[in-house]
């Protein structure tokens, strides 16, 4: 048997190869790798959005449009969504009250989390359990006090009811 970048030993069936001294880590650098289509990507959990769009998630169209959305908009890591209902609205071709009552039920089954307020308006980000957008190893920092998102969606809270006015 031959030499190659090193001394060659055989042993019955195995073959030793022992490496010159000074070339054991000598490795060609890779170049990143690109995607071919432009912009940032998130990784989404397929089995949730699978489970999400299912009819019978207790999630509906509605619902998965503005999921949809915050998947698609959201900034980097879990960066908030600064955005209004009515953006929102206006952007989905949804009323306004829609929106919130989709954000409503998508941040009660834990997709989307309370991030800060802007004016007097809550803003919303994307539950890194669900989705994210950056590296595996800060997605595994930036989700370690995050709950997990639940299907089917939670039911709602009863409305609370208004003490009613007595006339004296």
């Amino acid at each position: 048997m031959g030499r190659r970048n090193g001394v060659v030993r055989e042993s019955g069936e195995l073959v030793q190869i022992d490496m010159l001294p000074g070339f054991e880590d000598e490795q060609p650098a890779k170049k990143p790798v690109r995607y071919s289509w432009r912009g940032r990507h998130v990784n989404v959990s397929k089995e949730m959005g699978a489970a999400v769009w299912r009819k019978d998630s207790g999630y509906d169209r509605n619902d998965r449009d503005v999921l949809g959305f915050y998947i698609f908009n959201s900034g980097e890591k879990a960066a908030r969504l600064e955005m209004t209902f009515d953006q929102i609205g206006q952007e989905l071709g949804m009323n306004p009250r829609a929106v919130s009552k989709s954000v409503k039920k998508l941040h009660s089954g834990g997709f989307l989390l309370e991030a800060g307020t802007m004016a007097k308006v809550t803003l919303y980000r994307l539950n890194g359990r669900f989705g994210y957008d950056g590296p595996a190893e800060e997605q595994v920092k930036a989700v370690a006090d995050m709950r997990h998102p639940v299907i089917p969606a939670p039911e709602p809270e009863p409305a609370k009811s208004r003490p009613s006015k007595e006339v004296k």
